[in-house]
């Protein structure tokens, strides 16, 4: 079990600290202490050290066990190349080491700019800069020890050396590397030079968890679909609570759907032979039988053709990544309880295929939703929100929670918005978007609010159903998707009439009803499309850290 508290002022990121780590990815390791110096070694090793302000300062040298003359070689070395000690940038220097029979130790200056000691910059200049500073030493694939000296933010830049040094390569044979300098690079071995008072460490440790998290969400998105089918998905994710504190983790099947009347649910996965699943994750943070805060719902497609609404072949190799709503809740889930947040948090993630057969739900089908509501198919692509709203329904309904968040990568509508930078965030709570707007400020995670409008509402209007999947005009399609999830998320369990468009149409964009709800659109952020930093080219495993950091702005200043 890992204990919290707060960490003082010194970052704008986490500030989580946590004492120890359950879990660590098998390309790197993790500690805490001094570097090891062996003769036999020592161009193995790296330091990572920061250098700031126009002084060409190293930040906490005294605890490198750096010499004053090896300092001033470093700063020499610096002044030499031209580096301006601008923030995210990485020089790799080479330091001479009489101890090791003059063998060079390689070390990377990472600049932290002139704003490190604002805390409104500080997270995301030293994770963007460690990052740097480890692809520095590690791309050539020799270095297979790296000491990260200390840095404004330790969490920070945990996350940092944990994520730039991520890679999928689970499928490639050894002797067939991609061509980069990355695919042939050793297990890593990563060292935290604590400088001081243990609250350092902890934040470290921290940073380790929580970039754990999104690796584990990059594992599952990146997974082909023939080795993350619902059924792997719910496997994987037993296996991953496995041994963890006051968490259960219940996995559903088809029989149990349909007990559950889950009428979207059982009709997109109709065209598979991969049977559903249904994953639920209850974490109990507090006692037993106090409120749910929080509860977060994430789409589940483990591989979306559209259905016979087909998708064009050139983006179809990235739907493999169409369950990342669900994978980020889940990873999520995972850190929240490693580091024992005081909170109870419910995920649910609906798991199927949508594909095309003989039995496959076709344009202009009519099912009936948990909530009773009829639905017209008027797009196999608009998939998402139909499983989702049984999800939403069945989450409120059996756990009542006071916020519900659901995370998919819905529409292409936002990507066009939006583009890979921004989660789109709906919701029509002021105090949850204040919430969720302050996470992504702690996590450099960032979200961009949208509106929710009658007019929304007006245009899923069937002509044979209560609904259309999708609105009746070329138009807003983030937002008509984001308005068919809202009729699912009334206090009451039950939905209001649609609006009549030719009726008085307002914006919704001030309701504080319980369940508060917010749907967060990530088809723009569930990919990166190159390397740079932290961020790794393929599916991304995003807002993972968000969430995370969500659900301990929740545990310590619960919604109303």
């Amino acid at each position: 079990m890992l204990s919290l508290q707060l960490l003082g002022k010194t970052c704008g990121a986490l500030g989580l600290l946590a004492s120890s780590v359950s879990r660590s990815q098998p390309r790197m390791a993790f500690s805490t202490g001094r570097i090891v110096r062996s003769k036999q070694e020592a161009i193995k090793h790296g330091l990572v050290v920061g250098i700031s302000g126009a002084q060409h300062m190293l930040y906490g040298a005294e605890a490198t066990g750096l010499s004053t003359a090896q300092q001033q070689q470093i700063v020499r070395q610096v002044k030499a190349l031209g580096n301006k000690t601008q923030a995210g940038s990485a020089q790799l220097v080479f330091l001479e080491d009489p101890s090791n029979e003059g063998k060079h130790r390689q070390v990377a200056v990472v600049g932290l700019g002139d704003k490190v000691t604002d805390a409104k910059y500080t997270g995301e200049i030293v994770r963007t800069a460690v990052a740097n500073g480890v692809r520095q030493l590690c791309g050539r694939g020799k270095i297979t020890n790296v000491a990260v000296g200390p840095m404004p933010c330790h969490q920070a830049s945990a996350e940092g050396a944990k994520l730039a040094l991520y890679k999928f390569d689970a499928f490639k044979s050894k002797n067939n590397s991609d061509g980069t300098d990355e695919a042939e690079s050793p297990d890593v071995t990563v060292t935290h030079m604590v400088q001081g008072e243990s609250a350092d460490a902890s934040s470290w440790n921290a940073g380790v968890v929580c970039a754990e998290a999104q690796n584990f969400a990059r594992d599952l998105m990146n997974s082909p679909a023939n080795y993350m089918t619902p059924t792997i998905f719910a496997d994987r994710v037993k296996t991953e609570f496995a041994g963890l504190s006051n968490v259960q983790v219940n996995v559903y099947d088809k029989a149990w759907a349909e007990t559950q009347r889950m009428g979207g649910l059982l009709a997109v996965s109709r065209g598979s032979d991969e049977p559903l699943r249904f994953v639920e994750v209850i974490y109990t943070g507090k006692s037993a039988g106090s409120d749910v805060p929080l509860a977060l719902v994430g789409k589940g497609i483990t591989f979306d053709t559209v259905g016979y609404s087909l998708k064009p072949s050139r983006f179809m190799d990235m739907m493999k990544g169409d369950m990342g709503g669900g994978a980020t809740v889940v990873a999520a889930m995972r850190a929240i309880a490693q580091l024992q947040l005081p909170i109870n948090v419910v995920a649910t993630v609906p798991l199927c295929e949508n594909m095309i057969s003989g039995n496959a739900t076709k344009v202009s089908d009519v099912y009936t939703s948990r909530a009773g509501l009829t639905v017209e198919v008027m797009n196999t692509d608009a998939e998402g929100r139909i499983v989702l709203a049984d999800a939403l329904h069945y989450t409120i309904e059996k756990h009542s929670p006071r916020a519900i968040v659901d995370v998919a990568t819905l529409t292409g509508a936002m990507v066009v918005a939006l583009g890979e930078l921004y989660t789109g965030v709906f919701t029509p709570s002021p105090l949850l978007w204040d919430a969720i707007s302050q996470a992504s400020g702690s996590t450099d995670e960032p979200v961009w609010r949208m509106p929710l409008h009658d007019q929304w509402d007006a245009m899923l209007k069937s002509l044979v159903a209560d609904l259309s999947n999708i609105g009746n005009k070329s138009e807003a399609g983030a937002c008509t998707a984001a308005a068919f999830l809202r009729q699912f998320v009334a206090a009451s369990g039950k939905t209001k009439p649609l609006a009549d468009s030719s009726s008085v149409l307002r914006d919704q964009n001030n309701d504080e009803s319980i369940p508060r709800w917010a749907h967060l659109d990530i088809a723009g952020p569930m990919e990166a499309s190159a390397s740079s930093g932290y961020h790794q080219k393929g599916l991304s495993g995003r807002p993972t850290r968000m969430l995370i950091e969500l659900a301990r702005i929740l545990s310590k200043s619960p919604l109303p």
